[in-house]
């Protein structure tokens, strides 16, 4: 059963304060890492002795066929259909702000920006579509994949899944790493094969080459998935760089190296590994001692992997989750785990609130930093202001699931912005902006993001009634005799009156009643992922299924 994510959220907290919190996440971590390297030592010893040894190495690199018999058309899954467009041009991609959005401006800019709000609407839900379909992938990679198929932005080959998962922003390294390691699913194992064909190693030394192939994504936990990573990374190096294996006596060598290399990255850079205890130079040139077939590698090549590996740790490629970690570190005090792998900044602007709208108060009182996620909406108040760097006392979190958004204005408040729970009109929070501009512009990303994820509540509560179909009795699907009755409701749950309801008791409401009408909105915040997306308007979409997906069924929860 898949709970919403306001549950999810509670039962992590619970689990903490459960099991010590803090303290027990550090202590889970380093007993994962400890398992980790303990597994990728005795996978390496395994490897080198059978290098040296006269049984060699028994596994070969071999890259998957991935192209048809004519050579040019790759091979699709057999349970996606074969008409599916292209993936979106990456022409018009824009860049992501390396820092945090700054706060929305208080002075309009001389562009005409406004024509450029004015969007179709049916290109304003495709755009917002292609968000969910990254929400879903940043939660669970192959739903999410399966997602952008059936909408028509991703074409069901392992060539597009491959370059989609290289080029486009708003993607987590965590989980790209998570997709690629899949070791179950075929069809991820072959975009695994094309995606690193997607890079070019030549010319590059080994450490350096898999250094940058790692800043794609963040390797998986198992030791099995590592394997596979690296195995796949060495075949690919060997054909860029095919004079540095023709010094070698086995194509095996390359393999051993770079998994020797991935070792002493996690020896050198364990936080909880002493540093007495961590490889030396010399350690690592023993161990490798007699991998090519008997004869030993260049001690000056194993030296300078040796010593760059030392100053420079492996890092993956900063994405959307950098931009939540700084706003994270930047917040002092208790405060919620902000860096997940789904969560998005959007905007960043200075609000006040209000607690009486009848009430007069001092200008600049009750002043709040607002930090606007695509699932969160983050007040917060400065703590201190440095030259540099400014800190944030947290004030408090709220899910932007079945939330409402009002305007109002007050005679002492002309800029009022009301924020209330659908469910029961219950209010949340009141607020005041410095100018008109900053709360159209604040209230516009705000709404759209709400869009955004009673959309992806939408989905939650279609997949677990789906789920609930085969629960149904046989006797309620017997022919009464009765002519169907027509208008009695609407929805699947006029559909299948004998459904559980314990499908639908985490959620708010029953959101397919809020569709909004008719008014295009309009994206104009820096943390806008709009601009890696083509809008097709087609008729047909592709029926498709999934690929495979990964079994992760849990004990069903009664109804809280």
């Amino acid at each position: 059963y898949e709970l919403s994510q306001d549950l999810l959220d509670k039962q992590v907290e619970m689990l903490e304060r459960k099991y010590g919190g803090v303290r027990a996440r550090t202590a889970a971590l380093t007993i994962q890492r400890a398992f980790r390297s303990h597994c990728m030592q005795k996978r390496f010893l395994d490897l080198a002795n059978a290098s040296k040894g006269e049984r060699r190495l028994s596994r070969r690199i071999h890259a998957l066929d991935l192209l048809a018999p004519d050579g040019n058309t790759p091979l699709r899954h057999h349970g996606w259909a074969r008409g599916s467009p292209t993936p979106p041009s990456e022409g018009s991609q824009r860049r992501v702000p390396p820092q945090v959005p700054r706060r929305t401006s208080s002075i309009p800019g001389g562009t005409k920006e406004g024509s450029a709000w004015k969007r179709p609407g049916s290109e304003a839900q495709r755009k917002r579509q292609y968000r969910v379909g990254l929400n879903l992938f940043n939660k669970r990679p192959e739903k999410g994949v399966r997602y952008l198929v059936d909408r028509g932005f991703l074409d069901a080959c392992p060539r597009a899944v491959a370059r989609f998962l290289v080029s486009r922003k708003g993607l987590s390294k965590l989980m790209i790493g998570d997709y690629l390691g899949n070791l179950q699913c075929p069809f991820n194992m072959q975009v695994l094969e094309c995606f690193v064909q997607e890079l070019d190693f030549a010319g590059m030394q080994v450490d350096l080459a898999l250094r940058k192939f790692q800043s794609y994504f963040i390797l998986p936990g198992e030791a099995q998935k590592i394997e596979r990573l690296v195995e796949v990374f060495s075949h690919q190096y060997a054909q860029c760089n095919p004079d540095v294996v023709a010094k070698l006596r086995s194509a095996d060598t390359l393999f051993v190296l770079a998994f020797s290399v991935v070792l002493l990255n996690t020896d050198l850079h364990t936080p909880s590994v002493k540093a007495d205890k961590r490889m030396k130079l010399d350690d690592y040139v023993r161990n490798l001692r007699g991998v090519d077939e008997g004869h030993d590698l260049d001690r000056d090549m194993l030296a300078g992997i040796y010593e760059r590996i030392k100053a420079h740790p492996f890092r993956p490629g900063s994405d959307h989750v950098s931009q939540v970690l700084k706003v994270q570190q930047s917040i002092v005090g208790k405060k919620p785990n902000l860096a997940l792998a789904h969560r998005r900044l959007v905007c960043y602007c200075r609000l006040y609130e209000v607690y009486d709208v009848h009430k007069k108060e001092r200008p600049g009182v009750h002043q709040r930093e607002v930090f606007l996620f695509n699932d969160l909406l983050l007040v917060t108040k400065i703590f201190s202001k440095k030259k540099n760097s400014i800190q944030y006392a947290f004030r408090q979190s709220l899910p932007l699931c079945g939330m409402s958004v009002a305007l109002f204005e007050a005679p002492h408040y002309p800029h009022g912005i009301s924020l209330s729970q659908r469910v029961d009109d219950r209010a949340l929070m009141t607020l005041n902006a410095r100018n008109e501009h900053d709360r159209c512009k604040f209230v516009d990303d705000l709404r759209e993001a709400i869009l955004e994820m009673d959309e992806m509540e939408n989905l939650r509560i279609e997949g677990e009634l789906e789920k609930q179909q085969p629960l149904r009795s046989p006797w309620d699907q017997r022919d009464s005799g009765l002519a169907d009755m027509e208008g009695t409701g609407e929805g699947p749950l006029a559909q299948s009156p004998c459904l559980k309801r314990s499908a639908l008791s985490n959620s708010l409401l029953d959101l397919h009643d809020q569709q909004t009408a008719a008014r295009p909105v309009r994206r104009g915040s820096a943390g806008s992922l709009d601009s890696g997306m083509v809008s097709w308007q087609q008729a047909g979409r592709p029926t498709a299924a999934p690929p495979c997906s990964r079994s992760r069924s849990s004990p069903r929860r009664p109804a809280r």
